[in-house]
């Protein structure tokens, strides 16, 4: 500290004195303590991580180069084209990946990893899928890159008028995006007849499976995950344009809807149970309805699938469930379940993100937002949507402040350290009580492992913003 020295000179000069005068000079004192706040305040602002704009190109490059493979499930408001009948108000869900590509020799969409070693850290990096009830041979659709798949290569400086959405609809359909994909026939009745194939399925796609910003505002919930995980959820969603080639594929809002498909994706992980997709018939419906109520009742998933609850749902899974101390984290059956495959899905990195409707929008209006299934005092989902829509804090939105929380969660995790006897009080069996001191050594080795990985990764964040 600057100021010290003078302090302690000061201190001793009045303590040899002898005088009978104050041991301490008020204005000398005042001077210091200043100094030394003024110094303090300095090496906080040295060692202060830099604040990156969420959203932004750059935000996006540097998280992908602290995590590289994740997935992006999405909920987007309603398609509202001015001069026309809104879109449904269940909005839509759609899913975006990073780590992942086309495979183009399939002959309809189909994803796999991008070759082991492959950079991924660039803001455009990653593909993102999207469930459409026109398509009658294939589930989703995959569009290459997170410039083309949210904004259809447009930048937010460019106006939304008739020419540029037409360019865009030109250039998409001159690309390979829809090769291999048929629509339904009462889709089709609608073509005209000096339309190009492609053309047309593209103009029908358009603020809906890809452009999306166009149309619409994304909210998403990310997940960080390891290649090998990327790899199961990619080959899941696989299976449905695989079905679908074989069978056809009949979209259903209650049934089998564009939400079912991410959250089935994902569900192969471990974070939550698998949602049973059923038929299009009246009494597959009911049992939707009536068996959805019924499974919440008794905490179970329901089979219904809206695309706000799966935002909210995957949010919840990456930071809210019980990972502070091992009794709570034993007895929750999704913690104890992924904890078994080796990891938690509650974690660093699992950031809300936001993409906004284009703002120099000359054709469609902002949306309202997507229905979302609440019951008060039971299942209360209202009030967690509205907060991180409007206003997530900073440490759910800022890749830096996110890092710095949880390296904290870390340290008090490890050093707040449980007696191992208090949960072996707790169990009622033998098996239970083999089955919690199992599950304590893997708690507490894996937050070891955390801590160490949370500091790793704030120190590539220092290195990373450090050149930028």
């Amino acid at each position: 500290m600057r100021m010290l020295p003078a302090l302690i000179a000061a201190v001793l000069l009045a303590a040899s004195s002898g005088a009978e005068e104050p041991f301490f000079d008020a204005s000398s004192l005042g001077e210091a303590v200043g100094g030394m706040q003024e110094t303090g305040r300095r090496i906080e602002a040295r060692n202060a991580l830099p604040r990156i704009p969420p959203g932004s190109p750059e935000a996006h490059a540097l998280y992908n180069s602290v995590f590289p493979h994740y997935a992006e499930l999405c909920a987007v408001t309603r398609y509202d084209k001015k001069g026309a009948e809104p879109g449904g108000a269940g909005g839509h869900a759609i899913m975006f990946m990073n780590g992942a590509e086309i495979d183009a020799s399939a002959g309809y969409p189909r994803l796999r990893l991008v070759p082991e070693g492959t950079d991924l850290s660039g803001a455009d990096s990653g593909v993102g899928i999207s469930v459409n009830k026109i398509f009658a041979n294939v589930n989703w659709v995959a569009i290459p890159g997170r410039s083309l798949f949210f904004h259809g290569g447009l930048s937010p400086a460019d106006t939304l008028d008739q020419a540029s959405y037409d360019a865009v609809v030109m250039r998409a359909a001159a690309q390979s995006w829809f090769d291999g994909i048929r629509a339904h026939d009462e889709i089709l009745r609608d073509k005209p007849a000096a339309m190009p194939l492609k053309e047309f399925m593209v103009r029908r796609a358009i603020g809906t499976d890809f452009a999306l910003t166009f149309a619409r505002t994304a909210h998403c919930s990310r997940l960080p995950l390891s290649r090998e995980q990327l790899g199961k959820v990619l080959a899941h969603l696989n299976t449905y344009n695989e079905n679908a080639q074989k069978n056809g594929y009949q979209w259903n809002g209650l049934t089998n809807n564009c939400s079912h498909v991410p959250h089935n994706a994902l569900a192969t992980l471990g974070i939550w149970d698998a949602k049973q997709i059923l038929g299009n018939g009246p009494l597959s419906k009911a049992r939707a309805v009536i068996g959805s109520g019924l499974r919440l009742a008794v905490g179970k998933t329901a089979h219904m699938s809206f695309p706000a609850n799966s935002f909210v749902r995957l949010y919840e899974a990456g930071n809210t469930r019980p990972i502070d101390d091992p009794q709570s984290a034993f007895a929750d059956r999704d913690v104890a379940r992924t904890m078994k495959d080796g990891w938690t899905s509650t974690g660093p990195g699992a950031l809300i993100v936001h993409y906004p409707i284009h703002s120099k929008n000359a054709l469609f209006d902002p949306g309202g937002e997507p229905l979302l299934a609440s019951i008060p005092a039971f299942w209360e989902k209202k009030d967690v949507y509205q907060r991180l829509v409007k206003d997530p804090p900073a440490e759910l939105t800022d890749l830096g402040a996110n890092l710095e929380s949880w390296n904290r969660r870390y340290q008090a995790i490890t050093t707040n350290r449980r007696d191992l006897r208090e949960g072996l009080r707790l169990a009622e069996t033998g098996k239970e009580r083999e089955a919690y001191r199992d599950f304590y050594s893997r708690f507490y080795a894996d937050a070891e492992e955390q801590q160490r990985l949370a500091e790793t990764r704030l120190a590539e964040y220092r290195r990373a913003t450090s050149t930028r």
